[in-house]
């Protein structure tokens, strides 16, 4: 008997060889879709490669993100075919397919987009729960909550953030399964979400649980997540005016990039410094260290420009702030101008969402005109 490519893509995924597992998936892509149309079989083969291979697109060491949505939407015109609604499975391979939708999305910056998968995936599962309890996973629904969370968060909507967010730890932690990362990811975005409502206490301890939780998981995602934990807590610190505590979670989070990854030599991995160098400034720049936070600043530019060109809107906000930090830190009214001009369009688009930065940058402007 051959083994099924589906299972033997998985297993190489399972052992971090993402590209194995893609091109496998392609081969089985490939061999399922020319019967698709008329054999449910087919179709149902199709549609669950398919979603493997988005997800494996999406969460490789150098991600394709586009490539991962143009799978997905292949996906999508499979499970619409008429032979899959008219299924047992059409709810189960819709709550996955717009589950999955939502997490790329919001990776792409489609805030709007990710939110409305997400609720429809929801409205599949409430269907599944009704129909064919069965087929749910005890933890099914925390992805959705957690995409629905952070796209709230994204769009400017924080205090509607927190809800999925802890009803997804709750739905985690009273499933009886262990889930660490998805559980400190959870926390992390829970965490940014009460630093933006000025909530500095929660926040912390959203934080500080989420380090724990990764300090004591070796895996390469886990790493990253403890790198994001640790440079939030550094923004929350800093807004708590406990300048040197950030200063010095901050410098532990780039020492995990760097334990991690080396010295950055790809464009993904600069990435992964934009945020945390962008963090040092601020917190140097509250120390009265102006060189010093010019520096990292500096740094952190071309990153973000260069991130820009690919994903603006998931970095639009970033990239704005690094500009406000140049211009604060080298009292450079350009680049003041510039982050003035780019947090009010994003004050505009997501109200609430950039009301901190964007009164800064007119107080910057303010000055520097003055």
């Amino acid at each position: 008997m051959q083994p099924d490519p589906l299972a033997r893509a998985q297993e190489y995924a399972s052992s971090g060889d993402h590209a194995a597992a893609i091109r496998l998936a392609r081969e089985a892509e490939n061999a399922y879709a020319p019967a698709a149309a008329s054999d449910l079989e087919a179709a149902t083969n199709l549609l669950w490669v398919r979603l493997n291979l988005a997800r494996w697109l999406a969460v490789q060491r150098q991600p394709d993100r586009w490539d991962a949505l143009t799978v997905l939407d292949a996906a999508e015109q499979t499970w619409r075919e008429p032979i899959v609604q008219r299924s047992e499975m059409v709810h189960l391979l819709g709550a996955e397919l717009m589950s999955l939708r939502s997490f790329v999305l919001r990776q792409v910056g489609r805030a709007a987009d990710a939110l409305a998968a997400a609720d429809q995936a929801l409205l599949f599962f409430a269907d599944l729960e009704a129909t064919a309890p069965e087929a749910l996973a005890a933890v099914g629904r925390v992805p959705i909550l957690l995409n629905r969370g952070a796209a709230l968060a994204d769009l400017g909507r924080t205090p509607d953030s927190v809800l999925p967010l802890t009803l997804g730890l709750d739905l985690l932690r009273s499933s009886g399964t262990v889930h660490r990362e998805l559980e400190a990811e959870l926390l992390v975005l829970r965490g940014t979400s009460n630093t933006l409502l000025g909530r500095f206490t929660e926040a912390e301890q959203d934080e500080t649980e989420a380090i724990t939780l990764t300090r004591a998981q070796p895996t390469r995602a886990a790493r990253h997540l403890l790198a994001a934990a640790l440079n939030n807590y550094a923004t929350t610190l800093t807004r708590m005016r406990r300048l040197d505590e950030a200063l010095a979670s901050v410098g532990e989070a780039m020492g995990v990039l760097r334990e991690v990854d080396g010295e950055p030599t790809t464009a993904f991995q600069r990435r992964r410094w934009g945020i945390p160098l962008s963090t040092e400034a601020e917190i140097l720049l509250a120390l009265g260290r102006r060189e010093d936070a010019a520096r990292s600043a500096r740094l952190a530019e071309p990153i973000m420009r260069e991130y820009a060109e690919e994903l603006p809107d998931l970095v639009a906000g970033s990239l704005a702030n690094v500009c406000l930090l140049i211009g604060d830190a080298e009292d450079d009214l350009a680049y003041a101008q510039e982050a003035y001009q780019r947090f009010s369009e994003l004050t505009d688009r997501f109200p609430g969402r950039y009301d901190y930065w964007w009164r800064r940058s007119a107080d910057v402007v303010a000055r520097l005109t003055s």
